[in-house]
């Protein structure tokens, strides 16, 4: 590895330049970055591919969108009818997108006990959250598009407050 300064639109930026004898060497110091960046290599219970989960966090099944039946395996995991077996139950907390929704819920009780909003703006807040992270449990696109936005907190109270009024 070689440090490269590159210039553009008058700022200076370094980047790596790296070269490999053969593809093997490649793909093994990917693997290696992801590692060193936190992502951690599995294999799903429902399709068996490897993929990284990016948390800590026991995921056991690939969020990306099975083939067979259309949705992520993350869903099928919680049907067992469609894949005729039982397969081992992940738990709510093994979601990549849980710790998003723990702060969320964290902060909506503790603006609930400083007086900032009442029991029904928080009571619809919660109900608001738990509604967005059912639906990226379910819907790929969503989960990686929309969830991060839907989750901020001035969205969820403006959302919490719309459902009161109507």
């Amino acid at each position: 590895m070689m440090p490269v300064v590159e210039k553009a639109d008058g700022e200076s930026h370094i980047f790596r330049k790296v070269y490999y004898n053969h593809l093997k060497d490649f793909l093994f110091a990917d693997l290696f970055e992801g590692y060193r960046h936190g992502h951690y290599l599995w294999q799903c219970g429902i399709c068996d591919d490897y993929f990284f989960m990016t948390t800590a966090h026991k995921q056991l099944y690939c969020s990306t969108v099975n083939p067979k039946y259309g949705v992520p395996c993350s869903y099928v995991a919680k049907h067992p009818e469609v894949i005729d077996r039982k397969p081992k139950q992940q738990k709510k907390t093994d979601s990549p997108h849980y710790l998003l929704w723990q702060r969320r819920y964290d902060l909506i009780r503790k603006n609930k006990s400083l007086g900032r909003y009442d029991d029904a703006v928080s009571a619809k807040a919660k109900e608001y959250i738990d509604s967005c992270f059912e639906l990226a449990q379910v819907d790929f696109e969503y989960a990686f598009t929309q969830y991060e936005k839907d989750m901020d907190m001035t969205n969820v109270y403006r959302k919490a407050m719309e459902m009161l009024n109507v």
